[in-house]
């Protein structure tokens, strides 16, 4: 199965960024509400293997947009987790699968690595142009990440 792999280094330490990410359905549409309009969780319970959330995508993308994302790994001890996309998303433009997992990796106490392993199948039925809904994926998990790391390091959360 194709896949690639997408690194975003983080000045800020392990520890905090794999905490915070329990709270991504207040802090992503807060610094990227031009991406997100919303995360929520829709099904089973939230964070485990089983669980779906729903982003709606915010102005960024065509009116209506969303994925629906299943948690299928959960790894409390490595830091990471494992999501397929089940509804939208990439699957609306020409994939018929879509994997993720996301391992937050330290680099030094003050610093760590996002590890982005994407699995994917593309059929090309919906017409999108594969090369460049990559570049656009890995372009937009990079600036996602960088404002993630800045809201992390502002005052009223390093406080």
């Amino acid at each position: 199965m194709p896949a690639f792999t997408q690194e975003v280094e983080l000045d800020v330490a392990a520890p905090l960024v794999w905490s915070s990410m329990k709270d991504q359905h207040t802090i992503f549409p807060k610094i990227a509400p031009h991406v997100f309009s919303s995360v929520e969780h829709i099904e089973g319970p939230d964070g485990v293997p089983g669980s779906v959330r729903k982003i709606t995508f915010g102005p960024i993308a065509p009116p209506g947009s969303y994925v629906k994302e299943k948690i299928v790994a959960f790894d409390m001890e490595k830091h990471s987790v494992t999501s397929e996309e089940t509804e939208g998303g990439h699957l609306n433009q020409g994939f018929s699968k879509w994997v993720h997992k996301l391992t937050v990796v330290p680099v030094d106490d003050s610093k760590c690595k996002l590890v982005i392993d994407t699995e994917y199948e593309y059929t090309g039925s919906k017409g999108a142009d594969k090369d460049q809904v990559l570049e656009n994926t890995k372009g937009g998990m990079t600036q996602l990440f960088k404002a993630f790391e800045g809201y992390l390091k502002s005052p009223a959360v390093s406080a």
